[in-house]
């Protein structure tokens, strides 16, 4: 018994020196990158950091490929670092020497509010992007208005079918922007549409499978006959529907609304087959959110808020 407060502390004593070296790690880590994103180039004037989630995204990659194109022109070396409660590069940040950062906010709010606080409280400018956080203080934001997002959806549906209205809206990991705004979003279809609507939004979900979208319009169909409008929020589930649309041969009984532009979404268009399509600039994003940072850093002030818009492409009919 008397070895056990010796035996405890020397545990604790092992605990506390592997957290300080895989902290002191991630902080060399981040730092190291940092040095590294200007390249070969002339040495950059500030650094900033840019976090979005790991998982594999098409449209967080035109967000890097936009923020990598900016920071070339605005003189900024950028990095991109993961986001993740598994992952201590964010809540580490505000060590490793950073001038500004961009963040996709995927952490839990309440976890999240707390650490903006801590790198605002150390001088380092922040900027959201896609996602806002509900938080008295006015964040800088640069993204899709989902309200308006929402409102050209109900728009499009309106236009699509005389009443009433079944509509399903299809959100997916693959597109965690507009997920995450789903309120918003279905304010500004429910707004819009107002009595057209036979009945609630029908509220459905895909993941990161590419076969999700295809099993997932079969069931809708299947299960809710009465669904005569199907709205999507990202390119490859909509094209997937498209083509059981196709395959059940229900072209213009079921109309859809699909999201992003691709050859192939064009060439439905053309056809008659999509009633039309919502397009949002990821790579916008990534620019803008690049351009306000580098005016906080250098101005101490940018626009608190940037649109970067919705913009609706209709089909033949």
């Amino acid at each position: 018994m008397k070895q056990l407060p010796r035996i405890l502390a020397i545990l604790f004593g092992v605990l506390f020196a592997v957290s300080l070296f895989y902290s002191l790690e991630t902080i060399l880590t981040l730092s190291g990158a940092l040095a590294r994103a200007g390249g070969g180039g002339e040495p950059r004037e500030y650094h900033v950091a840019l976090f979005l989630p790991a998982t594999p995204s098409m449209f967080f990659d035109r967000v890097v490929a936009g923020a990598t194109e900016a920071a070339g022109a605005q003189g900024v070396a950028i990095s991109v670092h993961p986001i993740d409660v598994a992952s201590p590069e964010f809540p580490l940040a505000r060590h490793s020497g950073i001038d500004g950062v961009i963040i996709y906010p995927s952490y839990p709010e309440e976890r999240l509010r707390p650490l903006l606080e801590q790198l605002d409280s150390v001088g380092i400018p922040v900027v959201l992007i896609e996602h806002g956080v509900a938080d008295e203080w006015p964040w800088s934001f640069v993204g899709t208005n989902s309200f308006d997002l929402g409102r050209r959806m109900g728009e499009l549906a309106a236009e699509a079918l005389p009443d009433p209205v079944n509509l399903a809206l299809v959100y997916s990991e693959k597109s965690p922007g507009v997920a995450s705004e789903r309120e918003l979003v279905e304010l500004g279809i429910n707004t819009t549409m107002g009595r057209r609507l036979a009945g609630p939004v029908l509220r459905k979900q895909t993941g990161l499978n590419p076969l999700d979208a295809e099993n997932l319009t079969y069931r809708i169909l299947r299960d809710e006959p009465h669904v005569n409008v199907l709205v999507f929020t990202d390119p490859a589930d909509t094209l997937a529907a498209v083509q059981v649309i196709i395959d059940l041969n229900l072209v213009g009984r079921v109309q859809v609304i699909g999201f992003g532009m691709t050859e192939t979404i064009q060439n439905y268009l053309d056809q008659g087959i999509l009633a039309a399509t919502i397009v949002v600039n990821p790579r916008q994003i990534g620019a803008d959110s690049v351009r306000v940072l580098a005016g906080l850093i250098r101005e101490g002030y940018s626009p608190g808020y940037v649109d970067t818009g919705v913009q609706v492409v209709r089909g033949t009919r």
